[in-house]
């Protein structure tokens, strides 16, 4: 059986919708726990009064995404376990694609399938499952250097997997979800469906984290010292990672309150498999900020 993890936090204009789109699935054999994270709005009586007994809804004090999903983990009753947020969309043929994968590579730590990003007010019914085709589907050998297209939404692990690895990180609230399948790659294998997309990532939708601005020390590369370990063993990663790192972390170059924090983790970024102009915008921040600015008009 198959859990599909819902976290909730003021969704009520879109949660009945994500929920359909979880119910109509081909593939049967699954569960929908909803973790309602101290939403004050009416996204909980939303699903209340969804009558489907495959649907268990959790509730609890607000804690912020990873809290909710590690509750949803903890309380899965099936092997594995996908996610999916509470304003996104699967097609109907999104689980049973998934499981089809699992049976295939049964030994991996994160299997992904194809998504596409659509606005928010566009009609689902009308792109086409096939646009973008893709014959690649298979087993990842070289993750770094050839890194999927990853969401949340189209990735599923088992539970075993996710707890092995110690669960989403809740001090992040942005890059929380990297830094869970960065774990799980850095302990097993990636495999991708990508003949076809399945779901469907809605942006701008209500109430997304990505638009806050978020503090530093919520953000992934705060906490760089986490993978001293595997950044030392593995190049790949470490190249990789260090990429990740300082296109995020520019956007706090000039705010001095992070002046410290900034210098610590770039102390342990190795520029020299970076390219030069990645180092440059760091080293003159407002410059590059001026090229930016009219480069974009």
């Amino acid at each position: 059986m198959i859990s599909v993890v819902i976290p909730l936090y003021n969704k009520e204009k879109s949660i009945q919708a994500t929920l359909e789109s979880v119910l109509s699935q081909e593939y049967r054999d699954f569960e929908v726990v909803v973790v309602d994270d101290g939403s004050t709005d009416r996204s909980a009586e939303i699903v209340k009064k969804i009558e489907d007994s495959r649907i268990r809804i959790i509730r609890k004090e607000n804690g912020g995404v990873s809290s909710a999903r590690n509750a949803g983990i903890i309380a899965a009753r099936g092997e594995y376990i996908a996610f999916l947020d509470g304003d996104d969309w699967w097609r109907t043929d999104y689980l049973g694609t998934l499981v089809q994968l699992i049976s295939d590579y049964p030994n991996a730590s994160l299997y992904c399938l194809r998504y596409k990003s659509i606005e928010k007010e566009c009609d689902i019914s009308s792109i086409e499952a096939d646009e973008l085709h893709s014959d690649f589907r298979g087993l990842i050998d070289d993750v770094w250097r050839n890194y999927p297209n990853i969401w949340t939404g189209c990735c599923c692990s088992s539970k075993k997997k996710l707890i092995e690895v110690g669960l989403f990180d809740m001090r992040m609230t942005h890059g929380e979800d990297i830094d869970m399948w960065w774990r799980l790659l850095l302990n097993g294998k990636c495999v991708v469906d990508n003949t076809k997309i399945v779901a469907y990532y809605i942006q701008d939708a209500e109430n997304r984290a990505m638009n806050k601005v978020i503090p530093f020390e919520k953000h992934i590369p705060f906490y760089i010292e986490k993978y001293e370990k595997w950044r030392k063993e593995n190049a790949g990663f470490r190249k990789f990672c260090d990429r990740e790192f300082l296109y995020r972390m520019f956007q706090y170059t000039l705010m001095p309150q992070y002046k410290n924090d900034l210098k610590r983790v770039l102390g342990q970024i190795d520029f020299s498999q970076q390219k030069l102009s990645m180092r440059l915008r760091f080293v003159f921040p407002r410059l590059y900020r001026l090229h930016l600015r009219y480069r974009h008009g």
